[in-house]
């Protein structure tokens, strides 16, 4: 196939084009802004990226694929319809070039979605079935986030967020399960679920799909996915801590080393932190049972699972550690804290985090985050960040305020600084943290900049 992809630069659309390229088809992308590590990966998959302009996509193309983020004045959108070349989004060109013809897992839910899909992905690879695979980071153990071969097996992260700018659909609704993992079912995406009963009906619709053949897995402990039970006409299993759960997890044992549990009497160990990788590795190995891998050879997979980049990743810095992670939503910022209590027992712990999506004064960010960094010893905030921020949004007159979210930590006796200017972050992390500190860096992939000048401003500190 010659395929365009208009807004290549996403993680999704960037996985799907190196994946293409990697399978042997043309591929050729345009994007405003690409930001590392995806940058660097177009680069390396030899795919070339021009900036959004008429004209620019040949007449031989087979499909031009479009991100969600696309509007509909892009010149090169607007272009392309008019000398009627195929467009379709990314989670339509899936289904109709691939997934109609695969057995395809799909993992969603409001966070761990990422980690959870690269487990299971992972497992199935270590097991000979070689699957082809979508998952939203980068992977370490893959030399790519997608694989688009041809496989009987696909593995897919699938994201409840709209698919594109002429199909508001949920883009999960496309990948035709014969599996569903939902890891957790949290408010989200406050733009197109304001009330938290749509993104129920989505997932309830998700779980309808599901044939009878097929199996869906829950998290027991989870009082609004188990209600996705009632949708199925499928298997069904939950998978927790609770005692009524169908695959239970025990013997639970953390340590700075990783996390040690069991299900079904199968004792696993993963060597990372935090009781939600724990619930993560579990459901990932009771759905891949479902594709016939014992639970045992599902422990030895998971035992050599490296994890994610940016995901708890740490390094030592200036004294002191700096981990990097992507998490935002205040269900993953506390779990975040808890495995870094787990990893680094005994140390003080700094986050510094730039709210975002945040959906407003209203909305579940300036509610929960307080409670979500109460378990830090400091916190530095700084202005949030709003992509590409509307007018339209129900949230415009009463936006998300910083200087709440800091009284409220205040309250709850949390050290907590507001750090306006972004200029500014490097010489106050530096200078507000202590060596020995473990020290939490949540920023958006724009910023690699910004995280590296802290980076930088700590590796100084042992040397002046």
């Amino acid at each position: 196939m010659k395929v365009h992809f208009i807004g290549i630069g996403g993680r999704a659309m960037g996985a799907i084009a190196i994946a293409l390229a990697h399978a042997g088809h043309v591929v050729t992308g345009s994007d405003e802004d690409v930001y590392e590590p995806m940058r660097g990966c177009l680069a390396a998959a030899d795919i070339p990226v021009v900036p959004y302009a008429p004209g620019v996509v040949p007449d031989d193309v087979d499909v031009i694929v479009a991100g969600r983020r696309i509007r509909s004045d892009n010149p090169q959108l607007q272009d392309a319809r008019a000398r009627g070349l195929p467009v379709q989004s990314f989670p339509a060109f899936l289904r109709s070039r691939f997934l109609d013809r695969t057995r395809n897992a799909v993992v969603a839910g409001g966070v761990g979605k990422t980690t959870t899909t690269a487990m299971l992905a992972w497992i199935l690879e270590r097991e000979g079935l070689r699957p082809d695979y979508l998952i939203g980071g980068i992977a370490r153990g893959f030399s790519a986030p997608a694989r688009l071969d041809g496989a009987a097996l696909t593995v897919l992260e699938g994201d409840e967020y709209a698919s594109g700018i002429d199909d508001a659909s949920p883009k999960f609704l496309h990948y035709a399960p014969e599996l569903v993992l939902v890891t957790n079912v949290l408010d989200d995406h406050p733009d197109l679920y304001p009330d938290g009963q749509g993104l129920l009906e989505a997932f309830a619709t998700l779980v309808g799909q599901l044939p009878a053949h097929g199996c869906l897995v829950l998290p027991s402990d989870d009082a609004l996915a188990i209600r996705l039970a009632a949708h199925a006409r499928c298997a069904v299993i939950g998978t927790g801590l609770h005692a009524g759960a169908g695959q239970r997890i025990t013997d639970v044992r953390l340590s700075a080393g990783g996390s040690a549990f069991s299900v079904a009497r199968v004792p696993f160990f993963v060597p990372m932190h935090g009781m939600m990788n724990v619930r993560n590795a579990a459901m990932a190995g009771v759905a891949a049972r479902h594709f016939g891998v014992p639970l045992a050879r599902t422990a030895d997979a998971l035992a050599a699972f490296e994890g994610l980049a940016d995901r708890q990743e740490a390094r030592p810095v200036g004294g002191g550690t700096l981990v990097t992670d992507k998490a935002s939503h205040p269900c993953s910022i506390a779990g975040l804290c808890e495995a870094l209590r787990q990893r680094y027992p005994g140390r003080r712990l700094v986050s510094v985090m730039q709210p975002r999506a945040t959906g407003g004064r209203r909305w579940i960010y300036q509610r929960d985050l307080p409670a979500a960094l109460a378990g830090f010893d400091r916190v530095i905030l700084t202005n949030p960040y709003e992509h590409r921020p509307s007018t339209r949004t129900p949230w415009h007159e009463e936006p998300f305020s910083l200087d709440a979210l800091a009284e409220a930590l205040c309250s709850r006796g949390v050290d907590v600084q507001i750090v306006p200017a972004l200029a500014d972050l490097p010489a106050v992390v530096r200078d507000e943290t202590q060596p020995g500190d473990v020290v939490l860096l949540s920023l958006r992939e724009q910023f690699a900049d910004l995280a590296a000048a802290i980076e930088d401003a700590l590796a100084s500190r042992v040397t002046t």
